[in-house]
C-alpha cells in the first residue's frame, strides 16, 4: 500500500500492553518536541483568574465533551466503544516554566456502566506533553496501576506500575515524526499535535496517530501507527465555551478515518473537533470545550 495511505508500522503484541492503555490513560495526552511556531509562548495568567492550589498557581479550568448524533451516540471502533465522555480538568502552573493538567475523565462503556479515572498531565511551556498519568487498571491485568508515560522526543517510555515488580511491563517505542493519540479519545494530544505544525498553508506536517484497542485476554492490545498529514488551514473565528475565540485552524487525514478539523486558541488550547464524512448526510460528530474559566488572554 501507498504509504501516504496507510503506514502500519507496528502492530504489537502482547508485549505492548501498556502502550494501549497507556496512551488510553492519556485522554489528556500526547506530544512531545519542541513546536514550530508560538510554542514557547506561555499562557498568561491575570490577577482574577490566579489562585493558590497546593502551592501552584491555578490559571483556568474547564470541559471536554463528545457529541455524537449518529450511531445511537456511541464512539470509538467496536467493541471499545463508549458513551457520554466529558473530561474536566484544571490547569495549573507547574515550578519548571512549564504545567500541570489535573482531572477526570468520565464515560460510559458499555452503555451503563459508568467508569471515572483521574489523571494527571504534565506540559511543557510550549504546551506539549512531558508526561501523563492515570490512576486505573490495565483492563486485561489486575495488578496494574497507576500508569505512568514518559514522552520524549523520538521516543515513547510507559511503565505499567503494580505491586509486584514481576507484573511489571514496561514499554520504549521509537517514534520517526510528531506522535499522538487517535483512540482512545485525548483533548491535549490533539492540541499538542498542532504545536507541532509549521503554520504554512502550503506544506504540511507528517505526524504519527497511534490507535489502540483492546480486543481480548488472549489478545490484550493491538495497537496501530497510521501516518498522514496535518495541514493549517489559517485563523478562524469560533464559539466554544459561551465564548467567541480567535482560533488556528487544522485538518488532520491518517487513512481509514474521517477527515479531523481541528480548532485550538492562539497558547494552544483545544477548543473543538469535527469529523468530515465524505457523505454529506452525516450527521454531525466532534468534541467540544464546553465549559472554560480562566484568562482572557487564552
Amino acid at each position: 500500500m501507498p504509504t501516504q495511505t496507510l503506514l502500519l508500522r507496528r502492530l504489537v503484541s502482547r508485549s505492548s500492553l501498556l502502550l494501549a492503555v497507556m496512551a488510553a490513560a492519556m485522554i489528556s495526552s500526547l506530544l512531545f518536541r519542541a513546536p514550530l511556531t508560538h510554542a514557547d509562548k506561555p499562557f498568561v495568567e491575570s490577577a482574577t483568574s490566579t489562585q493558590k492550589d497546593s502551592g501552584q498557581a491555578k490559571l483556568a479550568e474547564g470541559e471536554y465533551v463528545i457529541y455524537e448524533q449518529s450511531n445511537d451516540g456511541a464512539v470509538g471502533p467496536f467493541p471499545e466503544q463508549i458513551y457520554n465522555f466529558n473530561e474536566t480538568w484544571t490547569l495549573s502552573r507547574n515550578g519548571n516554566g512549564g504545567y500541570k493538567v489535573e482531572g477526570v475523565r468520565k464515560f460510559e462503556s458499555p452503555r451503563n456502566e459508568s467508569n471515572s479515572d483521574r489523571f494527571i498531565v504534565t506540559l511543557s511551556r510550549g504546551f506539549t506533553i512531558t508526561r501523563a498519568q492515570e490512576f486505573t487498571k490495565l483492563k486485561w491485568v489486575q495488578d496494574s496501576g497507576p500508569l505512568t508515560c514518559d514522552f520524549f522526543a523520538l521516543e515513547l517510555s510507559c511503565s505499567s506500575g503494580g505491586s509486584n515488580s514481576e507484573h511489571l511491563i514496561s514499554l520504549r517505542i521509537p517514534m520517526k515524526h510528531p506522535y499522538g493519540l487517535l483512540w482512545p479519545i485525548s483533548p491535549f494530544s490533539l492540541s499538542g499535535i498542532t504545536r507541532q505544525v509549521e503554520h504554512s498553508l502550503t506544506r504540511p506536517t507528517e505526524v504519527d496517530m497511534v490507535s489502540i484497542v483492546q480486543p481480548s485476554r488472549t489478545n490484550p492490545v493491538a495497537p496501530t501507527v497510521l501516518e498522514g498529514p496535518i495541514q493549517y488551514m489559517g485563523e478562524d473565528n469560533i464559539r466554544a465555551a459561551g465564548r467567541n475565540w480567535r482560533a488556528f485552524k487544522f485538518s488532520l487525514k491518517v487513512p481509514m478515518h474521517p477527515r479531523y478539523v481541528i480548532w485550538t486558541s492562539q497558547n494552544g488550547l483545544l477548543l473543538g473537533v469535527a469529523m468530515e464524512h465524505p457523505h454529506k448526510d452525516w450527521q454531525d460528530e466532534g468534541l467540544r470545550l464546553a465549559r472554560f474559566q480562566g484568562s482572557d488572554k487564552f
